[in-house]
């Protein structure tokens, strides 16, 4: 997918991309029955969504470093990374109350999402972007040889690697993470639903403090700073986890939402700024593969265990993330 952003317009593969997506949620919304409705055309819908979606996401962190000055890229990345987490909280919130609605059922649920894609095409057109055409003596690559450029470029970065690591560890235990904070809540804490809802509604205002934190911020965010704050975490988890109560759950909260904020804030700036823009949408592209992918084995590994391990999990999950921060650490000083 990273190819198809390094070889074409960049503007114009995230405008197709939200109009693929939009037309499958318009389409789907006249041929689902909201009543029966068919599994194939939900699974149809949701394929094509995520596909567009591993195109934008290159597409649009790509595209950053040739519209906004270096200098402000931090900043940019910081408040993009803090609307995607406020949008990740109220939108499931939003979606629930439309459908709750009785007037209004999944097919204009779609049409709703429809919509959406639309504002985002007309945001989309307004970035001021200037594509630079090819010359006749550079042909399009194909996928398989770009791609393959792609990776030669990371072995010769290894800070990439690095940070692809990075990311990797992180939604691996994320994955933990989230499934544990359900089975505490309902175990631990008498089962009340509102429990849980403070525990997400303490994670989103982190998120938001931590955005917050690093919009503000002047000096440039290192690497190693990054990756001491979620040694830190690890610790934070540990002993929480040791001693839990409702106060140290939602203290895992907190600083969940803080440290997560800044780690993909300053993770994204680093990627960014270490890779030559011919090569970004492909290095975003491996980086999604990547980041998303270990997420379903950290489900496949956590999920079974963690009605065994109760509240002993979180001290699971900070012990994988400080013995892995401070590898990275280490590997970070010699490259």
């Amino acid at each position: 997918m990273g190819s198809l952003v390094d070889q074409h317009n960049r503007k114009t593969v995230l405008i197709g991309t939200d109009v693929i997506s939009g037309l499958a949620c318009l389409i789907g919304s006249f041929l689902l029955n909201s009543q029966h409705p068919q599994v194939w055309l939900l699974i149809l819908i949701t394929a094509i969504l995520n596909l567009m979606l591993a195109i934008n996401f290159p597409a649009a962190k790509a595209i950053a470093p040739e519209i906004i000055p270096a200098q402000f890229l931090q900043r940019f990345n910081a408040i993009a990374n803090t609307l995607f987490n406020f949008a990740n909280v109220f939108a499931p919130l939003i979606g629930g109350s439309l459908l709750a609605i009785k007037s209004i059922d999944f097919n204009e649920f779609l049409i709703i999402n429809a919509c959406s894609y639309l504002a985002a095409i007309l945001l989309n057109g307004l970035i001021p972007y200037h594509y630079e055409t090819k010359s006749n003596n550079q042909p399009n690559q194909s996928a398989f040889k770009s791609t393959l450029l792609g990776l030669q470029y990371i072995k010769k970065h290894p800070i990439l690697m690095i940070n692809m690591l990075a990311m990797g560890i992180f939604n691996f235990c994320y994955a933990g993470f989230m499934l544990t904070a359900p089975y505490v809540g309902h175990h631990f804490f008498g089962g009340q639903s509102n429990h849980y809802s403070l525990f997400l509604t303490i994670a989103a205002l982190g998120g938001l403090l931590g955005g917050l934190w690093l919009t503000l911020q002047k000096r440039q965010i290192t690497a190693k700073t990054i990756y001491r704050e979620q040694l830190f975490y690890g610790l934070i988890l540990m002993i929480c986890g040791l001693f839990l109560s409702l106060p140290s759950w939602l203290l895992i909260a907190l600083t969940f939402g803080i440290v997560q904020a800044r780690f993909f804030g300053g993770i994204t700036t680093f990627i960014q700024q270490e890779t030559d823009l011919p090569y970004l949408g492909r290095i975003f592209g491996v980086t999604f593969l990547f980041f998303d992918g270990v997420q379903p084995l950290g489900d496949f590994i956590f999920g079974p265990f963690i009605s065994i391990w109760h509240q002993w999990t979180y001290v699971i999950l900070g012990s994988i993330i400080s013995l892995s921060f401070l590898l990275l650490l280490h590997l970070n000083r010699r490259v």
